[in-house]
């Protein structure tokens, strides 16, 4: 147990982690570049109000994750690590947080409270997105900041717990906007179940200092919501306030799914705890211990998933912050059932099963590529690196029957999430990067050149090479009379299907998403205008 001693083990597999997936992997189109493209126009307009893309106001995210990207810079310099970094602090810090959220939960428990943050990192849906360029594990820092200040009202009462319950309100709200609600309201809606008991102050008191919580959370908000709104115009007044939260919810604009769409896929979140057997025998210790911090738990979990699978739009990353909550109860489960019988060969068997599968499907993959047409660089791989995925995990069958087998289970998706950086992400490092056309068109930027991007592209060029400036966006269908506007310019289009003709005229085209993307001399579409046909417009990945 020494070995993986909480704290500093646990900062010491999240530095190994962080450190080779900076160093092996960039920025991956779409959503990690169209975010670090955000944030990159925020620092060259130095405007911290309204988020900006390709010149245009941003009103799909609150500004916070840019916020925090610009102060990266500012303190470590423009680099494209930055952003991922931002994410991966924000995954240390909701470490530290579910322990000590654990710790207020079940005060006399320390096993608890040294497990569960093991278990959140040990999720490999959390360990992959955690060096990801998302929202949402930033969320969940908001997410636990709230429930520590709602438990703390719970216990203790105080001013200072539910400010800092609002806290977490305005916080969210600003970090992803008011989706928070959907965390951080059932579980103090829900109290007098939850509690078992009376509130001593009354629960009117109770529901008066939730919706004076709640009124802070949007005072805080509104800091930044109402000049941003002023200075960003009425479109973007519009979409900010309403369009894309009503939007998502009633009809989405994209990933729209049915009800019961994260039913099948939470056991794969849970990898691999849903299948780890000592978890499973705990659970009657559980049962019969379930008492008001266990309810606190599923008030918080369960109307979150009902809320999110009523909604049209469903993404895997949105029930992260929601994951804690499952995750709290089984570090309790592990802990109640310790006593039970070692680990045997059939639960680590099962354990690292789905570990050993994704390594064989990846040392299959090179020989499928061309059957399937699948991305030339799938091809490129060398088998012997899925093969390598299979073998990292096989020393596990003997430390899961080892005294610490919890601690060392929540390594294994750390380890795997390492050889497959050094093993695949790093062979398709450059088809993510879109070197070839990014370099392109910088220096086409460089030059002083009219530069134009098709409005079908995905925001993955402007940050990966610095640009300058924001590109200019053309609407599809007016890309000729761009040309024509601007004969010594140059146009990005995005194509489904490129003639042998066409990839000979363009002057670089490069692969992407199934396509080809395209950088055009307009001279060329000005003379051959039926160049512009095949373009495809991929889904907006958010």
């Amino acid at each position: 147990m020494k070995a993986l001693s909480p704290r500093p083990g646990l900062v010491l597999v999240w530095v190994l982690l962080t450190v080779v997936s900076i160093w092996l992997r960039p920025l991956i189109p779409i959503d990690e570049t169209r975010y670090a493209a955000v944030a990159w126009e925020m620092w060259l307009r130095h405007d911290w109000l309204v988020p900006y893309i390709n010149g245009a106001p941003y009103s799909h995210k609150p500004p916070m994750l840019f916020w925090l990207i610009n102060l990266g810079w500012g303190l470590l310099g423009v680099h494209d690590w930055v952003p991922r970094l931002v994410t991966a602090v924000a995954t240390l810090a909701d470490l530290f947080l579910l322990g000590a959220l654990a710790r207020r939960l079940w005060p006399q428990d320390v096993a608890t409270a040294r497990v569960v943050p093991w278990v959140f990192y040990g999720c490999l849906i959390v360990a992959l997105f955690g060096t990801t360029l998302m929202f949402d594990l930033l969320m969940t820092v908001t997410v636990l900041l709230g429930l520590l200040g709602l438990v703390g009202a719970w216990q203790q009462g105080g001013w200072r717990n539910w400010a800092l319950y609002g806290l977490g309100i305005g916080l969210g709200i600003l970090s992803k906007g008011p989706a928070i609600l959907l965390y951080l309201l059932p579980a103090a809606l829900l109290a007098p179940w939850l509690m078992g008991e009376r509130y001593a102050a009354g629960w009117g008191r109770w529901y008066r200092n939730v919706g004076l919580a709640l009124l802070l959370g949007i005072a805080v908000a509104l800091c930044w919501a109402i000049p941003a709104v002023i200075k960003g115009g009425d479109e973007y007044r519009e979409m900010i306030l309403w369009g894309q939260t009503a939007g998502r919810m009633v009809k989405s604009f994209a990933h729209a799914r049915p009800w019961w769409w994260y039913l099948p896929i939470l056991p794969i979140l849970l990898l691999p705890w849903s299948l780890w057997l000592p978890l499973w025998r705990g659970l009657p210790a559980l049962r019969r211990a379930f008492g008001a911090a266990e309810r606190f738990c599923l008030a918080w979990f369960l109307p979150g998933l009902l809320a999110f699978s009523a909604v049209s739009g469903k993404q895997i990353h949105y029930l992260l912050p929601l994951l804690p909550a499952l995750l709290l109860l089984g570090g309790r489960a592990l802990s109640l059932g310790s006593e039970a019988r070692r680990p045997g060969w059939g639960a680590a068997l099962l354990a690292i099963l789905p570990f050993v599968v994704l390594g064989a499907l990846a040392a299959a993959a090179p020989q499928l590529a061309a059957k399937y047409r699948w991305p030339a660089w799938v091809g490129e791989m060398s088998p012997l690196w899925g093969v390598a995925l299979s073998v990292a995990v096989l020393p596990w069958l003997l430390l899961l029957r080892r005294p610490a087998a919890n601690l060392w289970l929540a390594v294994m998706p750390a380890v795997f999430l390492v050889v497959l950086h050094f093993g695949v992400l790093r062979i398709a490092a450059p088809t993510f990067e879109l070197r070839q056309l990014s370099d392109a068109i910088a220096a086409q930027v460089e030059a002083g050149k009219p530069v134009a991007l098709s409005a079908q592209y995905r925001d993955q060029y402007p940050f990966s090479r610095r640009m300058p400036r924001a590109l200019q966006l053309v609407d599809e269908g007016e890309e000729l009379a761009w040309a024509r506007a601007n004969p010594q310019g140059v146009l990005v289009v995005n194509h489904k299907d490129l003639s042998a003709e066409q990839r000979a005229a363009a002057l670089v085209a490069q692969p992407f998403r199934g396509g080809d993307g395209v950088l055009w001399s307009a001279a060329t579409l000005v003379e051959h205008p039926e160049y512009l046909g095949g373009e495809s417009a991929d889904q907006d990945g958010e």
